[in-house]
């Protein structure tokens, strides 16, 4: 798989480099960028167009990354959550087994029932 990405990259990489040759007569034109309110009148210094299309494809991956981050922190918090939650379980399990012995006797563990968790109240 990673060098099915790497691959993906490079070719991305070349078509990138493929638009650029073939459009620098266009991509060499001055652009200068507004932002007018009624209060703030911004206005940037004349920029190559193909100096805001990198600056745009580089504010798109920055965004890509954090969000990237930011889900890979929350599968993270589940995956803690779900191993505690795996933990408890074969412990009440190993204890359950310990009680119970292979008798046929019922003995119930000490916590809610199983009637109270079928039916939360709402």
């Amino acid at each position: 798989m990673r060098y099915v990405k790497a691959f993906i990259i490079g070719l991305l990489a070349l078509l990138a480099v493929v638009f650029v040759i073939e459009n620098i007569e266009v991509l060499k034109y001055a652009v200068q960028l507004r932002f007018n309110l009624y209060f703030v009148n911004l206005q940037l210094a004349p920029l190559d167009l193909w100096v805001l299309i990198l600056l745009s494809f580089a504010l798109g991956a920055v965004l890509v990354l954090i969000y990237f981050v930011y889900d890979h922190i929350k599968q993270r918090q589940v995956i803690r959550q779900l191993k505690q939650n795996v933990e408890i379980l074969t412990m009440e399990l190993k204890r359950a087994g310990l009680t119970g012995g292979g008798t046929s006797t019922s003995v119930s563990a000490p916590g809610p029932s199983v009637e109270s968790q079928e039916h939360p109240q709402e």
